[in-house]
Formats: structure tokens, sequence, C-alpha cells
């Protein structure tokens, strides 16, 4: 099974480069991946939602983006590559708990540069 995850990531993977890259779309599933491996009660279930956020992460990283946001956003995925990572390691232990506590930093990553990409009028106004 361990071995299938990686093969199931670039399948799909694949499959998505072949269209265009809609990142809205794919914060979409992002959402859903997270969610389903958050809820997951077992480490298989969470394997499978963790490569596929995962595939996720990786084709968001050749997304084109404004030049002035380009550096945020690649600096925001390599962030959350390595989060991930982190979860797939524990995962990879057998320790669901402590995969569980590692997917926080992820959702912590995701309030952080969703705040970074869309600042409000306050953080403008007063840094």
């Amino acid at each position: 099974m361990k071995k299938l995850l990686p093969i199931f990531a670039i399948a799909l993977s694949a499959q998505t480069y072949a269209a265009d890259f809609d990142l809205k779309a794919t914060m979409k599933q992002m959402k859903v991946e997270f969610k389903q491996a958050a809820q997951a009660e077992q480490i298989e279930p969470m394997q499978v939602a963790i490569a596929n956020l995962t595939s996720l992460v990786e084709q968001s990283k050749q997304g084109e983006y404004p030049p002035e946001k380009t550096d945020l956003y690649l600096e925001g995925f390599n962030k959350l590559s390595v989060a991930l990572a982190k979860v797939d390691a524990k995962l990879s232990d057998g320790d669901l708990a402590a995969a569980k506590q590692a997917l926080r930093e992820v959702d912590a990553l995701r309030e952080e540069y969703h705040d970074k990409r869309n600042p409000s009028i306050w953080s403008k106004i007063f840094g």
C-alpha cells in the first residue's frame, strides 16, 4: 500500500497537468483532502488524503501567478510540502495521533498564507 501511494500521486498529477491549472479549484480540492485527513480514524485513509494533498501542492507550485505574489505563493507551497512530509513520516511510523498533531501545522500554514495573500484593510493601514 505504501508503495502504491506515490504512484497514485504521480498518476493524479499527470492527469491534472494536462488540463489548465485552476488555483481556486485546486484550493477547494485541498480543503476536501485536508478535511478527509483530519477526520481519518485510521492510518491508511489519512495516508491517501495526505498523498492527494501533497500532489495538489506540487501541482500548485507549477502554476503561473502574478509576479508580485509568485515568491509568496511558492514560499507557502514549499513550507506546506515540508509540513505534509512530516505528517507522512508520522503515518509511516504508524503514529496516527502524532500525524494528526503534525496536521495542525498544515492548518496553521493555511491560515498564515491566506492572510498574507489577502491582508485585511486594517493590516494594510496599521501594518
